[in-house]
Order: C-alpha cells, then sequence, then structure tokens
C-alpha cells in the first residue's frame, strides 16, 4: 500500500487485503461508538472512508518497524480507529455544540477517591478492570449514552460539549430528549465512580 508509485497494481492488491483482514474490526469498532450519532448508513460510510484514506495515506505508517505480527495487527488497527475518529470529528466541524452538563450538575458529581496514584496502591490495570466491571453493570441506555458523549470528552475542559447535530440524532435514535440525556449521562457516571471507588476500598483493604 505504501509503496503505490512503485507498483499501482500490487499496492491496490495489499489493500484490498488490508481491508478484508480489517474491516469487520473497523466496523464493530464505529457501529459501537458512533451509531447512534451518525445511523447505521453513516458509520458504514466513514468506515468506507477510512480504509480510502488508510491507502492515500499508508506511508505515513510506521510498516517496516521490525515488531511481532500480532503487534503489526494491533498498530494497523490503532491507525484505523484514529483515522475513523477523525472522520466522524471532521462532519461535526464547526457546527455549534451543546453543553453536557450545566452548573448544578457539576457541582453535583461527587469527586473521584483515591485519584492520587502516589497514595493508590492498585495498578491502573486493576483500576480498568473495576471500571469495565462498573460499566457492564449499567442499563443499555446508559451505555449508549456514555459512549456517545465520551466520544467528545475533553478532560482539560470543565463543561463538556458535543456537536448540537450529534446530540439530536442521539436523542432521535434512543427517543430521549437532549435534558434526559444530560441526565442520564450524570448518573451513569456518578454509578461508575461509585461502583469503583467502594472497590478500590475493598481491594486496598484485602
Amino acid at each position: 500500500m505504501a509503496d503505490e508509485k512503485a507498483n499501482f497494481a500490487e499496492a491496490r492488491y495489499a489493500w484490498s487485503c488490508f481491508y478484508l483482514r480489517h474491516s469487520r474490526f473497523l466496523l464493530r469498532v464505529c457501529m459501537s461508538d458512533h451509531k447512534y450519532v451518525l445511523g447505521v448508513d453513516g458509520v458504514e460510510d466513514v468506515v468506507q472512508h477510512a480504509f480510502f484514506k488508510a491507502f492515500d495515506g499508508a506511508k505515513t505508517f510506521h510498516h517496516a518497524e521490525d515488531c511481532e505480527a500480532c503487534v503489526q495487527e494491533r498498530k494497523a488497527r490503532g491507525w484505523l480507529v484514529q483515522i475513523a475518529e477523525n472522520l466522524v470529528r471532521d462532519r461535526f466541524r464547526n457546527q455549534p455544540e451543546e453543553c453536557l452538563l450545566d452548573d448544578n450538575q457539576i457541582e453535583q458529581l461527587p469527586a473521584t477517591a483515591g485519584g492520587d496514584s502516589e497514595n493508590n496502591p492498585l495498578p491502573e490495570s486493576e483500576r480498568l478492570k473495576l471500571l469495565k466491571s462498573a460499566f457492564a453493570r449499567l442499563s443499555d441506555v446508559e451505555q449508549t449514552v456514555l459512549r456517545a458523549t465520551m466520544f467528545w470528552w475533553q478532560a482539560d475542559h470543565q463543561h463538556q460539549r458535543m456537536p448540537h447535530t450529534a446530540l439530536f440524532e442521539l436523542s432521535k435514535q434512543i427517543g430521549k430528549s437532549p435534558d434526559n440525556i444530560r441526565q442520564i449521562r450524570a448518573r451513569a457516571v456518578t454509578k461508575l465512580e461509585k461502583y469503583v471507588n467502594d472497590n478500590l476500598y475493598d481491594e486496598k483493604a484485602d
């Protein structure tokens, strides 16, 4: 793929192999993360566009690095996911945004306990396992709202926002008003924090 100027036919054949190997993976990830703001047709369009972008930008990928096949596959799939995410953001670029939490909700959210790594003996992998367990305990609607809204989360911003059209599409897909979505998101975040913090204390006690 990266050597299309030397042999375009071979580069296109390599692209077709690349597509067959990774297309189901990327479609599955994008359906999970973006279906409720793009719709099925929108997700399929993003996936197809991502593979065309991958072909055009193949020379920017560090394909010649000596590493195991499984590592190379993870790198390639991570690269594809990043391309797809950039395409999703491009679709909503320069559109009006809506805040996901109002000031009162921000004040009511509990602070995450044990956030200081120096005072927290649990490794990051264990905390991630707790977070995944907590997420699995949420309702389908709560999981959907978190997946759809957390894509727009920015760590350095107090007031989290997402494009108005993305929030409107999410509202239409799940049959909840934007205000309800904000409430569902706030409750889901609170549940995650409570579960993780409660079980962090249990792990420390052990």
